[in-house]
């Protein structure tokens, strides 16, 4: 049964992209870091709906739970042909208010995690001499935001990885990225906000899980496509 490992996958575009996964055949491992009664809800979920799956937890700053959950995988026999790299830590904060912590807890889910989960998953995926990797970005990697400078600088970061991977990885595995626009607004972003970015997008309309979804298909089904990262913002990267 094809497999797919999914980070962060308990809640929002992972939880939608593991249910989409397991409506495709996929067997889904569903990685969660502490929240497990809402991993332990997505995965009834998905076998009430005759899919398969299992939870997985790691705390993606340390090597050695990352290492574990991939182990884990392997001892039930179950090889990789997807990952999807999308954990991630979104904290606020200036180039000058940006604490040391912080800095660390971003580079660390949103570019260290995706190296070394991307490695530890290509091991697996050589079993079957092929695989695909994707990482979710964020239209952060592009827009200075001055609030969020940290996370720009790791999710830019994570951009310059999908390239790297897709380059080392190859033939066998595919790598490819994906960076949202307004699709979920965050829960520190008030309605008003949200309304005003929305406004200003070419488009004037926010996105939907749906419209990642159709990416991701695009991504599974287009043999010929790595080291391409896929904007789906509706115009959001245009406007300052």
């Amino acid at each position: 049964m094809k497999t797919a490992i999914i980070t962060g996958a308990s809640k929002r575009l992972g939880k939608a992209m593991a249910l989409h996964l397991a409506e495709r055949g996929y067997f889904i491992w569903i990685h969660y870091h502490s929240d497990l009664p809402a991993a332990d809800a997505l995965c009834r979920q998905i076998q009430s709906r005759g899919g398969e799956a299992a939870v997985v937890q790691a705390d993606l700053s340390q090597e050695v739970a990352m290492r574990r959950m991939f182990d884990l995988v392997s001892e039930r026999g179950n090889d990789c042909e997807v990952l999807i790299n999308n954990a991630s830590a979104f904290t606020p904060g200036t180039i000058t208010d940006t604490s040391f912590d912080d800095w660390n807890r971003m580079l660390d889910l949103n570019l260290r995690a995706p190296w070394f989960c991307s490695t530890l998953a290509a091991a697996l995926m050589k079993r079957n001499g092929k695989g695909l990797i994707v990482n979710m970005v964020d239209s952060g990697a592009t827009k200075l935001w001055d609030n969020y400078a940290a996370y720009g600088v790791s999710k830019q970061a994570l951009l310059r990885l999908t390239q790297v991977l897709a380059k080392a990885l190859g033939p066998e595995i595919r790598v490819n990225s994906i960076s949202p626009g307004l699709i979920l607004p965050a829960e520190d972003t008030s309605p008003a906000l949200w309304q005003r970015l929305i406004q200003k997008t070419p488009l004037q309309r926010e996105g939907s899980p749906a419209d990642i979804l159709q990416t991701l298909d695009f991504i599974l089904d287009a043999a010929y496509l790595t080291g391409a990262d896929i904007v789906v913002d509706g115009g959001y990267r245009l406007v300052p």
